[in-house]
């Protein structure tokens, strides 16, 4: 095959672990480390007749996997069911003291949610405050029945992901140098209460996941039609905790907020923070719970077919 005929084979491979064809134009977008741009020659290699891939009703997919076109479908309403109770839930901690972005993540933003999925959240917060954020939308979310617990996943949230406004560059917390599952979830997320364009400023941020994915234009991104500000009541009570903690007393809460989780985190979590494969990472600019994190397990199935 051409290094472009690779590239496609790459890039259906991938998305053929979660069962997501993909259209033409997303194919192209999102074409893992093509050798060249051309929108036209990408269209010559994709109707070449490779026996690696096939279509149907506009959808790519590697040769006999037929059967996830109509898995896809399939996971449309639940994805935008879920998508539904995110906003409510999102609606409910964004008047959070310094907490600054909530992005949906994961399945739900990818589209490939099924019925038991939960929702995942990833959060920005003002730096030196990310224990708080965590403490209250944790508590708000657990006292309307929201949050993940046990077995509880189904429609609920998951807040597992906290990182500072001033440590968007995610790049150190890769499970592997080529990490295409994080690379691929970097770009797929949906951002639902942004009132400081974080989004933007994510993105720079993590230009060196561009490299990968150099097809991937801003104008491609998901974008929610129905991202949303503070309420004016909102953003009063915002503003007013915010002023009051800023300094001094506010840096006494967050430590005494951060003593206090630390104590209710399983043991199991801590101990997984100091193996360093970043999988669980506990700090005071990154707070990464993912006990049962599947990077490296998608790059080693990723990797084991196409070689």
């Amino acid at each position: 095959m051409s290094p472009l005929e690779q590239s496609i084979v790459r890039t259906l491979t991938y998305f053929d672990l979660v069962d997501y064809p993909l259209t033409k134009e997303e194919l192209f977008s999102y074409l893992w480390r093509p050798p060249f741009g051309r929108y036209d020659d990408f269209l010559t290699a994709l109707e070449s007749g490779s026996q690696k891939w096939e279509n149907k009703w506009g959808y790519y997919f590697l040769s006999g996997r037929e059967h996830i076109v109509e898995n896809r479908r399939v996971r449309l309403l639940p994805s935008e069911q879920k998508l539904r109770l995110a906003r409510r839930a999102a609606k409910k901690i964004r008047s959070v003291p310094f907490l600054r972005a909530i992005f949906l993540c994961n399945s739900v933003a990818s589209g490939t949610a099924g019925e038991s999925s939960d929702i995942d959240f990833f959060i920005i917060a003002d730096p030196k405050r990310i224990w708080l954020v965590r403490f209250f939308t944790n508590f708000i979310l657990k006292l309307f029945g929201w949050r993940t617990y046990g077995q509880k996943i189904r429609n609920r949230i998951c807040l597992s992901f906290y990182v500072d406004g001033g440590h968007l560059d995610i790049s150190p917390l890769r499970a592997v140098p080529e990490d295409i599952h994080f690379i691929y979830w970097l770009y797929q997320m949906l951002p639902l209460y942004d009132p400081d364009n974080y989004n933007d400023k994510f993105l720079k941020a993590n230009k060196w996941a561009g490299d990968y994915l150099p097809n991937l234009k801003k104008e491609n991104l998901p974008i929610s039609d129905s991202a949303f500000q503070n309420s004016r009541l909102g953003l009063i009570w915002k503003k007013i905790w915010e002023k009051m903690w800023s300094v001094g007393y506010g840096d006494l809460l967050e430590s005494q907020a951060k003593g206090f989780q630390l104590a209710m985190m399983k043991k199991n979590i801590k101990s997984m923070a100091d193996m360093g494969d970043n999988s669980v990472v506990i700090g005071d600019s990154v707070i990464k719970l993912h006990e049962n994190d599947t990077r490296k397990e998608y790059y080693e199935k990723w990797k084991s077919r196409i070689n």
